[in-house]
């Protein structure tokens, strides 16, 4: 095995929710109107938000919503509550990979796991537990009332703030962030860690990653490939 810490993103990663876009967008519109946004954004206004990065303050700002903490609360609400249903209903779950893996990475004594998610700390809370995989993680990162937004995947907060924790040392060990998007990667790059990219074909999205300016090291399609890099 040639990594000691995985570091896993949740939604796409190990929890499937479908169409990922299209979900987000979901959500995303639901909270514009329950905030009475003054301009509805387009499609593509909408996909260029997720990329906004530490910008998004000002992106909602010119669709009319002044208060970037209450949007976010009122998005985490929606999101927990359709989440809900939708997991009693069966229409979200774990992919068939995840427990296979996450037991035989378990069998290792010194390779320690953990969640980096940009989704709420209580969303991913419930998530964890109705899934019965919390005990697989010795850390778990996700946004909450003393974690801010501008911490979020790009930025590389998340993961040194774990890897800290988990008392990672860059001389003697090596970690690996496994996630479904281009912010899990650049996140990976900028912590000067190595990225996988898990391309599982499902979400709805189109991976250029030939383009992107920072590059997964490792691209996959299911999980258990990870045994072998």
């Amino acid at each position: 095995m040639n990594f000691d810490f995985f570091l896993f993103d949740l939604d796409g990663t190990l929890l499937n929710l479908g169409n990922m876009s299209a979900y987000a967008d979901m959500i995303l519109l639901s909270t514009l109107n329950r905030l009475k946004a003054s301009k509805l954004p387009e499609k593509d206004q909408r996909n260029e938000f997720w990329s906004s990065g530490s910008n998004y303050a000002a992106v909602l700002k010119k669709w009319g919503v002044e208060s970037p903490n209450s949007f976010w609360e009122h998005y985490d609400k929606i999101d927990f509550e359709h989440r809900k249903v939708l997991i009693k209903e069966k229409k979200i779950c774990l992919f068939n990979d995840v427990n296979t893996i996450l037991n035989d990475l378990n069998r290792y004594e010194n390779i320690k796991l953990a969640i980096i998610s940009n989704t709420s700390d209580f969303v991913v809370d419930h998530v964890l537990k109705k899934f019965n995989i919390t005990q697989y993680f010795q850390e778990i990162y996700s946004m909450g009332v003393n974690i801010n937004q501008e911490s979020a995947k790009p930025s590389p907060n998340g993961i040194f703030s774990v890897l800290a924790r988990l008392n990672y040392d860059p001389l003697h060990n090596k970690a690996l962030m496994i996630g479904d998007s281009k912010a899990d990667i650049i996140a990976a790059k900028k912590a000067g860690i190595q990225a996988c990219l898990i391309n599982r074909g499902l979400q709805g999205r189109s991976h250029h990653h030939i383009e992107w300016d920072f590059k997964p090291d490792y691209i996959i399609e299911n999980l258990d490939e990870l045994l072998t890099l």
